[in-house]
């Protein structure tokens, strides 16, 4: 089966659906995507759209059965639904379904081992949109500018993620803040990020290790609330927290013979933090951090299969990581 990206080039698409993920984004543009090319807008005869755990799952068997009227297809977009951290029997409802229904689910979250995942997975396209890479950001900062007639060095492009973050409604209504400022000028600069942009997500994941580094237990829960305060969803800082996990272990492969700017280009991270990464790793071991990052996938897993709520799932890690700087 073609990914979704695949299926929106070619316009040929999968009868069945599953769209989920931490990053809301890329979640609405998929949803959209596939909302314009399956069905008309106002077309309600041949497009139903339901929302809540309360769906009358009778009425959309029903509406499932029926062929469309002057049209090729139907469409039936339903979010939320919790059908997939649930037992159910709408596997078995979508196969009875003609070719002509087509029918796609936006979820928050799933639960992979549930039956309903598993029939789409084999039957359709599931499509988890995770947040995406800083490598993969960077060029998309410089694009989204461009799109309105503004430019930046990669070097302040860099510099924006790193000052606000990786969450792309977020960067989105940054960009849009500096676009204004910069009114007829056409460079973006880093001091316009400066004086424009707020919030300092990576800056307090950076002060959230060195508070760990240092015991200081009160000040890494207080800086979780300051991450709280800037709408960061509990499972975004966790994601926040395993990126720099990672990046912790990369520079200690690197060793200290590689110049900065090589190891900056190798791992993909901005030339300037290279130093302060260094720093943090420099107190933990390579077992250590391989731990950590044992213990955030399992977290991670935990809070995907219902196990944990969104509020426990960084909460529980950053307790798991304190004590692992006690041993």
């Amino acid at each position: 089966m073609q990914t979704i990206d695949a299926q929106i080039k070619t316009g040929e698409f999968a009868r069945f659906h599953l769209i989920y993920g931490e990053e809301p984004y890329m979640v609405r543009y998929y949803k959209n995507k596939l909302k314009t090319a399956l069905s008309k807008e106002g077309d309600d005869m041949n497009a139903s759209f339901f929302e809540g755990e309360s769906i009358p799952l009778e009425e959309v068997a029903s509406l499932g059965q029926t062929l469309p009227f002057f049209e090729k297809q139907r469409l039936i977009l339903m979010e939320n639904t919790g059908l997939f951290q649930s037992s159910n029997e709408a596997a078995g409802m979508l196969a009875d379904f003609p070719d002509t229904t087509y029918v796609v689910f936006v979820e928050k979250r799933v639960d992979k081992r549930n039956r309903l995942y598993k029939w789409i997975q084999k039957n359709g396209c599931v499509t988890e949109c995770a947040p995406q890479p800083e490598k993969d950001l960077i060029p998309w900062v410089a694009a989204y500018l461009k799109r309105n007639h503004k430019t930046c060095s990669r070097r302040t492009a860099e510099y924006c993620l790193a000052k606000i973050g990786f969450q792309m409604d977020r960067i989105i209504n940054e960009l849009d803040k500096l676009i204004g400022y910069t009114g007829d000028r056409t460079e973006v600069t880093a001091a316009d990020v400066d004086t424009i942009c707020s919030g300092q997500t990576v800056g307090k994941i950076f002060d959230m290790i060195d508070a760990v580094i240092a015991g200081e237990n009160e000040r890494v829960f207080r800086l979780y609330g300051d991450l709280l305060e800037l709408k960061e969803p509990p499972p975004v800082i966790l994601h926040l927290l395993g990126r720099h996990i990672n990046i912790l272990i990369q520079i200690k492969e690197s060793g200290t013979a590689m110049p900065d700017r090589d190891v900056a280009k190798k791992i993909g991270i901005p030339s300037f933090t290279v130093k302060k990464y260094k720093n943090q790793a420099a107190h933990f071991s390579r077992k250590q951090l391989l731990s950590l990052l044992e213990q955030r996938t399992d977290c991670e897993e935990r809070f995907k299969t219902g196990k944990l709520s969104e509020k426990l799932v960084a909460e529980l890690f950053l307790l798991q990581t304190l004590k692992s700087k006690k041993i």
